[in-house]
């Protein structure tokens, strides 16, 4: 097969954004997706929080990380913003726009943008783990493009690369609530980590202290401004919460409240307020509970805390290169420098938009210099057998222990815990992996490779912590 010019892992937003600019500078790209469209929920955002957000953060000196990046996306979030969407803006009668329908709009007209809507990525090709000439290990790491699972004709494939480019979203459904798609388990925090690319803060996930619970659904996040409206909240449908707050770390205090009560959610109660005037301030929140069944003037809405955002993930520069040569990440699997321990929807909107023009501007100009080395590779050795129904099980096991141990709830013994079990668990299934393949198994190797590097990250920040404790505890100690 011939080399693509450029693929892309994953059609979100970051994607969508990434070959989109690519597309309209000429050069032709390969979208490799489960499915064209993967939103969970419209990410309705007005233009005008984005403009207030951007003049907020050129007018602040807040450093939120890399004062690098802080002034990449100062300077060049608007123009970008303007190259991908000016065109093709559509608003509601809100005032507010779907960027990623948009930009999906424009993908589909444009006849040099290839999908594989029916791929799933196993493992990126390197120079050091799958050239068959040996002296490619003392080269610098490059990557070559991918091993993808074809579900038609259930085969692994080998698909080559000039350039290729992660978008494939976080790790934020390892956790059983989370406000992504199921799908959102951390695959490319794997697969890079596999090829020996640098990640970053890994222990650095957002959780959402109130979001609407579904079984089955991603959860939607719902604004803490409606406790500040009136909004009650209750331990069960008859019982409010004895004590509660809206200031402080609300995520830990609904956790908390949760393992009193030993039930799964808690219960928003919305409708002794207004709900013209619900309705009009928060017209998403009416929206989504509709969608989910719930009318917020008559129901119970069931709430909790929910992981949202993976600030950490693959290191990259100011045009998305990562540590790999020809790799390049946008979206949430990359950590650009910007956002540290902090989740803003506007910036990480306006992040990754920033970065995919300026991911398209770089290789745009590298492309036509370059000639792209590919040696013989080595072939897909493995066959693929039918899934065994373990699988399903302990990939719920995964997420049970991910929140139990390394979710909002975090010291030492519960990382420790958490860590032991993850271990055992890919043990377990390395060792069956030896025996039979399947495309289910893959998914599951990697979403515990990417818990442990969450966990593992958190343990290591968790001793760092500690080990400091002790040094300011033995100074005082000495000063005395």
């Amino acid at each position: 097969m011939k080399p693509k010019e450029i693929l892309i892992i994953g059609a979100g937003i970051a994607g969508c954004a990434v070959g989109l600019a690519l597309a309209k500078r000429g050069i032709p790209v390969t979208i490799i997706t489960s499915s064209f469209d993967q939103r969970i929920y419209p990410p309705y955002l007005k233009i005008e929080s984005l403009e207030e957000r951007l003049e907020n953060l050129k007018e602040s000196n807040l450093q939120l990380g890399c004062s690098k990046a802080m002034e990449q996306i100062t300077t060049t979030a608007r123009r970008s913003f303007d190259e991908l969407l000016e065109t093709h803006l559509q608003l509601d009668r809100h005032g507010t726009i779907d960027i990623h329908r948009c930009l999906l709009d424009q993908l589909k007209l444009i006849q040099h943008v290839e999908w594989y809507s029916q791929y799933t990525v196993v493992e990126l090709l390197t120079l050091e783990h799958h050239s068959e000439k040996k002296a490619d290990v003392y080269k610098k790491s490059a990557c070559m493009g991918i091993y993808a699972y074809n579900h038609q004709t259930k085969q692994v494939e080998k698909i080559l690369a000039k350039e290729t480019i992660l978008a494939t979203g976080g790790a934020t459904s390892l956790f059983p609530y989370s406000t992504n798609i199921n799908t959102a388990t951390g695959s490319g925090f794997a697969m890079a980590f596999q090829a020996g690319a640098r990640l970053v803060n890994m222990e650095q996930i957002v959780f959402h202290p109130m979001a609407l619970y579904s079984k089955g659904n991603p959860c939607v996040p719902l604004p803490l401004d409606l406790l500040k409206e009136g909004g009650i909240l209750h331990a069960s449908k008859n019982l409010p919460l004895e004590h509660p707050i809206i200031d402080g770390d609300l995520s830990l205090h609904f956790y908390d409240e949760l393992l009193k009560t030993h039930t799964e959610n808690l219960f928003l109660d919305l409708t002794l307020l207004d709900p013209i005037s619900i309705k009009e301030k928060f017209p998403f929140v009416d929206i989504s509970c509709l969608n989910y069944g719930y009318n917020i003037a008559k129901d119970l809405i069931p709430v909790g805390p929910a992981a949202q955002y993976s600030c950490g993930g693959v290191a990259v520069d100011k045009t998305a290169q990562t540590s790999i040569q020809r790799l390049r990440a946008v979206g949430e699997v990359a950590a650009t420098g910007l956002c540290d321990e902090y989740y803003d929807k506007s910036i990480s909107l306006l992040e990754s938009l920033t970065w995919a023009v300026a991911c398209a501007e770089d290789i745009s100009k590298q492309i036509q210099k370059f000639v792209y080395y590919f040696p013989q590779l080595r072939e897909w050795n493995k066959n693929t057998q039918m899934s065994i129904p373990v699988v399903q099980e302990d990939f719920a096991l995964l997420k049970q222990i991910m929140w139990n141990y390394v979710g909002i709830k975090r010291d030492y013994p519960h990382l420790r815990r958490g860590y032991d079990l993850l271990r055992n668990l890919k043990m377990h299934n390395d060792e069956e992996s030896r025996n039979l393949f399947s495309i289910e198994r893959i998914h599951l190797q990697q979403a515990i490779q990417a818990a442990l590097l969450i966990t593992q990250a958190a343990l290591d920040k968790t001793e760092r912590q500690a080990a400091k404790a002790e040094v300011c505890d033995a100074l005082v100690y000495s000063v005395r």
